[in-house]
């Protein structure tokens, strides 16, 4: 299967997707086209399922980093560094932003997507800085809301060529997962009265 995957990733790398068979896949990958569809029932099967595999080594980066920054870093630092480390994650794939563009109104994608920003929210929920200020009960809420706010940002700012226009809109990614969380870093009595 991994043999698959990495022809595919190799085929996105060369072409645009609507380009892309089973059969390119199967013979990029030197195997049968009947390997193909033993593990995948049809091409949109293969793509998400690659999607999956950058999205979980992407988050298995963020979250070594984020282990790394635990009572090192002030809470701020340590969010621009998952987000500068995550973004460096997603562009270095070769034909990521192809796959995220051809994928991503589909459910399956949605459902990768999910499984991600769930894995993010749970690592970004174990930083003792939000834990000292946001309620148990509301942890898991607040960081997968931040994950979902900044999760447009994040295509946005892979999908464009504009590198100065990508800088600015990963800047704001961070303003805004900053911003949202620094709501619940002021005064400990003020944080949640109109709640």
């Amino acid at each position: 299967m991994e043999r698959i995957l990495d022809a595919t990733a190799q085929l996105l790398g060369q072409m645009p997707v609507d380009k892309i068979t089973t059969a390119a896949i199967a013979e990029t990958a030197g195997v049968p086209i009947g390997s193909v569809y033993q593990y995948f029932p049809n091409k949109l099967s293969v793509l998400a399922q690659l999607a999956r595999r950058v999205m979980e080594k992407v988050d298995s980066t963020t979250a070594s980093l984020i282990a790394e920054d635990f009572g090192v870093l002030p809470w701020h630092q340590a969010i621009d560094r998952a987000v500068d480390a995550t973004i460096e994650g997603y562009a270095r794939q070769p034909g990521y932003v192809q796959l995220l563009l051809s994928i991503r109104p589909t459910p399956e994608f949605r459902e990768i997507t999910d499984e991600s920003n769930d894995r993010v929210a749970a690592m970004m929920a174990l930083h003792p800085a939000l834990q000292a200020v946001i309620p148990p009960d509301r942890i898991e809420l607040v960081t997968r809301a931040a994950i979902k706010a900044v999760n447009a940002l994040q295509d946005w700012a892979l999908s464009i060529h504009d590198p100065k226009l990508a800088a600015q809109i990963i800047q704001e990614m961070k303003t805004l997962l900053k911003g949202y969380l620094a709501v619940y870093m002021g005064e400990p009595d003020s944080r949640h009265k109109s709640q």
